[in-house]
């Protein structure tokens, strides 16, 4: 068995004299150039897939190999995963040459071979050197440009992969993080495997809302904090593809949430003495909250304009207010302006460092005693979170706009702290907890659509349309403002989930 650790990059066949430029500064040990054919092969109920397996025979010149790949895992753009290599002749698979050890007990060898067919196919171009670095390490990049062909169509293939041979694991990075300055580079977590399976499928990445991170009662914080920025990492990521393959603005929301939940990570880790002293990806991870800064403004935008405009279609002068609107939503970043930011050197850089720092805190050595337990300590994250916002907004008999708008950022944080730790927790309670919690957060959203209504209207020139606009956003203030009223006396006296209630 071989552990394949690579980093995989997506890239821009335009640039490759960039990429050669860049890798002729190192010192190349051997290059070569190959023609590299893939089939993939599976039963049709999937039953390697349901073993976390995966099956490709691969033909380079007359020699093929057949390889069985674990799910092993996959951190940003690193990619960790055991495989079982055997030589055969020709294309088809002979899973008995195999060692039998690597397979369940139950699984039956015959039968599964008998099933077998060819799923899928890669076809691509290798450009490949072995570097070694100043200290001896010595790595492999590959440069592959071809297809991923299906009976359901193809997909290009265009990658970079950084395998380590022998050494340091990180001078990878190193490399790496010097990969990253090229142009259109970004890291990429989805396999050629993985986009092969979705291409017979007819799979697209569909916008998922943000979960709870996969904690369990038995982790120290250590363990906790990995996952947890783990989870966030994986959520951006997911949702940085699900944007670049379709465009859903959707996908933008989601990874704006995936920033906020980083954040409040750091936070909440800070507060158990954690030191992020030295982690430049923070600085990155700050400027990639600025740089999605209008996210929200623009969902006020696009709430606002939905539906042929419902929510405002009783509004004097639609069509204008409307073209308002849109040029208003125009101004904000562009199409090309998101595919830029998200195949920047700086947004790759980001996720390369929050990467490295994970892989080096697994190795951080653990101390026997752990200063709290983790439940503990989520128990005091949440009461002192929600406690705050409770007495913020208990401070006032009635609450005003402002008040809510100034306690918006808290209220997300809090939020944010419940998708960290609510895996330790009932969903059933969580969920009746945050109810409320959640009308509120709605509300707040609604009063800024409002809000960008009132500043449409102060620019009208017809101070008889101006009057029928702010009437109208009055009204709606003040219904909306009943309504949080009534979810904040709900809010105030649920009792906290996080809390025994038998203790």
């Amino acid at each position: 068995m071989e552990t394949e650790i690579e980093i995989k990059f997506f890239f821009n066949a335009h640039f490759a004299d960039e990429l050669l430029a860049k890798i002729s500064q190192y010192k190349v040990i051997s290059h070569k150039n190959q023609m590299l054919y893939n089939v993939y092969f599976e039963t049709p109920l999937r039953a390697l897939r349901t073993m976390d397996m995966g099956l490709r025979v691969r033909r380079i010149d007359d020699q093929c190999t057949q390889t069985i790949k674990t799910s092993g895992r996959v951190i940003g753009g690193l990619h960790q995963r055991p495989e079982y290599n055997e030589p055969i002749e020709g294309l088809q698979p002979e899973l008995s040459r195999f060692n039998s050890k690597i397979w369940p007990e139950d699984c039956n060898i015959n039968q599964l071979q008998s099933q077998l067919s060819p799923l899928f196919s890669t076809d691509f171009n290798r450009l490949h050197w072995l570097l070694e670095m100043p200290d001896g390490t010595l790595i492999e990049v590959a440069y592959d440009c071809g297809k991923i062909i299906a009976t359901q169509g193809e997909a290009d293939i265009c990658e970079i992969e950084l395998e380590l041979v022998k050494g340091d694991e990180s001078k990878l990075f190193v490399l790496a993080q010097d990969i990253a300055s090229l142009p259109q580079v970004r890291l990429g977590n989805v396999s050629k495997a993985q986009r092969g399976y979705m291409l017979t499928e007819g799979a697209d990445f569909v916008v998922k809302p943000i979960d709870f991170s996969t904690l369990n009662h038995d982790m120290n914080l250590q363990e906790a904090m990995s996952v947890n920025f783990q989870h966030g990492l994986k959520h951006l990521q997911y949702h940085e593809n699900c944007y670049l393959e379709g465009g859903d603005f959707s996908a933008l929301v989601e990874l704006q949430k995936s920033i906020m939940f980083l954040h409040q990570n750091i936070h909440l880790f800070k507060e158990a003495g954690v030191s992020f002293v030295g982690c430049a990806w923070i600085e990155d991870l700050q400027w990639l909250a600025r740089s999605f800064s209008w996210v929200d403004e623009r969902l006020v935008f696009r709430n606002l304009l939905e539906n042929k405009a419902y929510y405002i279609r009783k509004l004097p002068r639609l069509k204008q207010l409307q073209k308002k609107l849109r040029l208003a939503d125009q101004a904000l970043p562009s199409e090309e302006d998101i595919f830029n930011m998200l195949h920047s050197s700086r947004y790759c850089h980001f996720v390369l460092g929050l990467t490295e720092w994970l892989i080096q805190l697994e190795k951080t050595p653990q101390t026997d005693e752990q200063p709290v337990s983790l439940l503990s300590f989520s128990d005091t994250a949440l009461t002192e979170g929600w406690s705050k916002l409770k007495i913020a907004l208990s401070s006032e008999p009635l609450l005003s706009i402002d008040k809510l708008l100034a306690h918006q950022g808290l209220l997300a944080a809090n939020l944010m702290t419940g998708f960290s730790f609510g895996n330790l927790f009932s969903t059933e309670r969580i969920a009746e907890y945050c109810y409320p919690w959640l009308d509120i957060y709605q509300g707040i959203h609604e009063l800024s659509m409002l809000d960008t209504i009132y500043e449409v209207a102060l620019d009208e020139e017809s101070s008889e349309t101006k009057n029928e606009y702010l009437k109208w956003v009055k009204r709606k203030q003040y219904s909306l403002l009943s309504a949080i009223e009534q979810s904040k006396q709900r809010a105030l006296l649920n009792e906290m989930y996080w809390i025994d209630p038998d203790n």
